[in-house]
């Protein structure tokens, strides 16, 4: 497709949601937009609201070559089909912004799309706070479990006594959210869940390449008080789904989150902690052994925390997504994060194993794991000319320590950790793979 006729497309679409987009008198006003993170997820996001004539304004992170690059020449988009989409400030006549999040903006928003990592939305909190009305949107899309998901008395009462008594004093997890300064300073707003099911990468150029085709399913978190804002919720599904990014909405959007956190914690984990795409990793009945006990452990902790057996994670919708055109040549975003020695979302086992803990349900393999990931980011982090993932995983004689690599920064990232009790971790999950012998790497 022609650019003219992208731009044309765009028009025809404004035009056919502008009666709908300025209803008042139906609670579907949708008017100014800020998406505070503008990697692939706020990009594509982003996109499908621009295409429907919105307002945007992506807010990207201060002091970043990637933002400048981004206020200087857009973002540019690339489907799975092959079609191309850009963003830019002068061709979208206006209604397109690039920021960074130190700039002070005067107007209030409607809606706010937070698309940081979760690891990163400490940071940004009083941003989306002073951006906000006590009436605006505000929906996460972050991998893992979220800050809110303990804010709903209805969701808070379906737990057992003991369990809900120990929520209800500290509705929150230091994992995810230290102290709950997130909860605090956001969680009395409309907040709404979202599960993003789209392998992408970008590049520094703002160039996001999307794998295959997106998924998202929206849901109301806090329905006790926000009951309302459903109704806005599911034409943002509507207004997403007509523009190229197919959206649902939820009512029970902690299942989605649930099995989408099952996706993470066992192909997205992996992968950081071997390098491997998620092809190799699938390739093998040790590792799928593995997953098998992983997804065991994290279904014990959700079934504790109110999702029903029906619903839970199953091995079937695992691999019924892992298996798609797309997915098995991508490196999934935590691993990304590694190779690029960044930061990454370690809490997406971190957090599980946290509340684990808080119910009192044993997790050998999570907790092994979430350790692993610890060292390995504290590695990564370290190590800016070296490998970045800390296992190897040899067909049949299982996962070893690149003992090369971490003697080499053991003084860095064994600073509170043993080599025996890494050698501990690393036996437990070969052992949860049904793998007989261990060789040290």
């Amino acid at each position: 497709m022609l650019e003219s006729d992208i731009c044309e497309d765009i028009l025809k679409h404004h035009r056919r949601f502008e009666a709908k987009k300025y209803d008042r008198e139906k609670g579907l006003y949708i008017g100014k937009v800020l998406i505070v993170g503008a990697g692939s997820i706020g990009a594509l996001i982003g996109s499908a609201l621009i295409k429907a004539g919105l307002n945007v304004t992506f807010a990207g992170r201060p002091h970043s070559s990637y933002t400048e690059q981004i206020k200087c020449s857009g973002l540019t988009i690339t489907y799975p089909c092959g079609e191309t989409f850009s963003i830019s400030s002068p061709a979208e006549k206006g209604h397109v912004r690039f920021v960074d999040t130190q700039q002070k903006l005067k107007e209030k928003f409607d809606l706010i799309v937070v698309a940081v990592k979760s690891n990163c939305l400490a940071s940004v909190k009083s941003y989306i706070n002073a951006h906000a009305t006590k009436d605006t949107i505000i929906f996460h899309a972050q991998n893992g479990i979220p800050y809110w998901w303990f804010k709903e008395d209805k969701y808070i009462s379906s737990l057992s006594p003991m369990l809900a008594h120990e929520v209800a004093h500290r509705p929150y997890l230091d994992s995810i959210d230290p102290k709950g300064m997130i909860l605090r300073t956001l969680g009395d707003r409309c907040l709404v869940g979202c599960v993003m099911k789209a392998p992408c990468s970008k590049t520094a150029a703002g160039h996001v390449q999307v794998r295959k085709p997106p998924k998202m399913i929206l849901g109301l978190t806090n329905t006790d008080k926000y009951s309302y804002q459903e109704q806005k919720i599911r034409q943002l599904c509507e207004i997403f789904s007509t523009y190229g990014l197919e959206t649902s909405y939820s009512s029970n959007i902690r299942v989605e989150v649930c099995n989408k956190l099952a996706i993470n914690a066992t192909t997205n984990i992996l992968s950081a902690l071997t390098g491997s795409l998620i092809s190799k990793l699938t390739s093998n009945v040790d590792t799928n052994n593995l997953i098998r006990t992983i997804l065991q452990e994290i279904n014990q902790v959700f079934q504790v925390y109110g999702i029903n057996e029906a619903d839970l994670p199953t091995e079937g919708k695992l691999y019924s997504y892992i298996n798609q055109p797309g997915s098995q040549k991508h490196l999934p975003s935590l691993a990304q994060d590694f190779y690029h020695h960044r930061q990454g979302e370690v809490n997406l086992i971190t957090a599980p194993v946290e509340m684990a803990k808080i119910a009192g349900i044993d997790v050998p393999t999570l907790s092994s794991l979430a350790e692993l990931l610890k060292l390995g980011q504290r590695h990564t982090l370290n190590s800016q000319d070296g490998k970045f993932a800390i296992l190897d995983f040899k067909n049949g004689r299982g996962f070893h320590i690149l003992k090369e690599e971490i003697e080499r920064t053991k003084t860095i990232i064994c600073k509170e950790t043993h080599i025996s009790d890494i050698v501990a971790h690393v036996m437990q999950i070969n052992q949860s793979a049904k793998i007989p012998t261990w060789v040290y790497g």
